[in-house]
């Protein structure tokens, strides 16, 4: 089985074209209502993105919305659009969980692609989706399973940290706790691949 506990944007996910035995999940909330949107209503889903115009006004209107006021397809819908329009497509989030990335002001940003929606909607098909945190996401890995993990990195310098993809952060304690995690996965046999930066800290966590 393949497990991907930090989701995101699912490039390593997406490129292996893992079986049908997949559990990808991530604590971001609106990301996960997404990609089971896609999964299971793209059709709903692009024709509710054909609605959003590309203007400082109408993206501060979306952004400022209320997500127990819309459907999950609405939900997806906005995370989208504001993914593409916001500054550099980045996900942050202020300390109440609330969006708060600034608008980006593309001359023609492309808000919404058919064809690479209805492709990943097929890739997701049989696709076990979650909102969990990572040890729980990977209770059940076993020997054999591959596990790739993606988490926040670990900042190079003082003044580059970034922790706010998630209204909780990630941070040096939660590191620690990912590390030995690690190394229980490797105890049962798991196949395992992680991404992060290349500090001292990186290096001490995962000595041996």
């Amino acid at each position: 089985q393949y497990f991907e506990p930090f989701i995101g944007g699912g490039a390593v996910f997406f490129h292996l074209n893992p079986p049908p035995y997949a559990h990808i999940s991530d604590v971001n909330e609106e990301l996960v209502q997404t990609y089971r949107v896609v999964r299971d209503k793209v059709e709903q889903l692009i024709g509710d993105l054909d609605k959003h115009i590309n203007t400082e006004e109408y993206f501060y209107q979306i952004r400022s919305q209320k997500l127990s006021d819309l459907s999950d397809v609405e939900v997806a819908s906005r995370f989208i659009f504001l993914n593409h329009t916001c500054f550099n497509g980045l996900y942050r989030v202020n300390r109440k969980g609330q969006f708060n990335a600034p608008f980006g002001f593309y001359k023609n940003p492309v808000i919404q692609n058919k064809l690479r929606l209805r492709e990943a909607s097929k890739f997701l098909q049989g696709v076990d989706i979650q909102c969990c945190d990572f040890e729980d996401a990977l209770a059940k890995a076993k020997y054999n399973d591959f596990v790739y993990l993606d988490p926040p990195y670990i900042p190079l310098t003082p003044t580059s940290n970034f922790t706010s993809y998630s209204s909780g952060g990630f941070n040096i304690g939660d590191q620690e706790r990912l590390a030995r995690l690690v190394s229980k996965l490797d105890l049962r046999g798991c196949k395992i691949m992680l991404s992060n930066s290349d500090t001292p800290l990186t290096r001490k966590l995962y000595e041996g």
